[in-house]
């Protein structure tokens, strides 16, 4: 199945002209991501058509800034992966303190070393 269409960034054709462009009104691959934030949905999957641009769009909307491409506008924002009336990390767990000191952590100068390093890992 195609990448859908998208609004594309501005009228700037690529370089060296190509015969089968569309002039970058497709989007590409499916790029996996992850929204880690305090106000982040718990375990939310979005259904929602996001792109790199989505980014830019948080951004802008955020601090009323003018769109850097016509993307942009049409882009989602990130909003969808958030709950920002109830963070859900607001006070984050305690870490546990690792087993093992800077020594034993250190770059091997031989060659590769065991990974992870030994004691590195608390045990399950």
């Amino acid at each position: 199945m195609p990448p859908p269409g998208a609004v594309a960034p501005d009228a700037i054709p690529p370089l060296p002209p190509a015969a089968q462009h569309d002039g970058f009104a497709r989007y590409g691959f499916r790029v996996p991501a992850v929204a880690v934030s305090p106000w982040s949905r718990k375990g939310h999957v979005t259904s929602v058509v996001h792109d790199h641009t989505s980014i830019l769009a948080m951004v802008e909307r955020k601090w009323n800034l003018p769109a850097m491409t016509n993307r942009d506008p049409a882009a989602a924002d990130l909003t969808d992966f958030l709950d920002l009336d109830f963070p859900e990390f607001a006070d984050p767990p305690a870490l546990a303190q690792p087993l093992a000191g800077p020594a034993q952590v250190a770059c091997e100068k031989t060659g590769p070393g065991p990974i992870p390093p030994p004691g590195s890992v608390t045990p399950g």
